[in-house]
């Protein structure tokens, strides 16, 4: 995005079409591969985790988003409905079933619940993403 994009209300930019929904950005930030050492897609292309919040809050975050905070992003993240991988080879990574490596259309079909269901994080429901095929 060029600087003219941070003009107007965050409304503004949303009703012109021009500001991406968060999912949307954050498939471009998992696509650069320049940014793989801070946030990165497991190997499965299911799941994502954020290698080093600091060097993501200060070198990634500004460059798409208004605000430069980590605790703002995660709270989009819980707010767009990812889950949370809370053990195994996979434990802090996050998941959504409409978000998928290589897949960014799907991210366009993501809506926001009304509010986080409590419990996300049930290890219980935590899926095996090794024994779903590869994407």
């Amino acid at each position: 995005g060029n600087v003219g994009d941070a003009q107007g209300g965050a409304n503004a930019a949303a009703s012109s079409g021009k500001e991406p929904p968060f999912p949307v950005k954050l498939h471009r930030i998992l696509s650069n591969p320049e940014f793989r050492d801070i946030i990165t897609w497991l190997p499965h292309g299911r799941s994502w985790r954020v290698l080093k919040p600091k060097a993501f809050e200060e070198r990634v975050i500004p460059l798409y988003f208004r605000h430069a905070k980590y605790a703002s992003f995660m709270r989009q993240v819980n707010g767009w409905g990812f889950k949370r991988m809370t053990q195994g080879p996979d434990h802090n990574s996050y998941y959504h079933e409409l978000f998928l490596r290589g897949l960014p259309h799907l991210c366009l079909k993501m809506r926001r619940p009304n509010r986080a269901k409590q419990g996300s994080a049930d290890s219980d429901l935590n899926p095996d993403f090794y024994r779903i095929s590869m994407v």
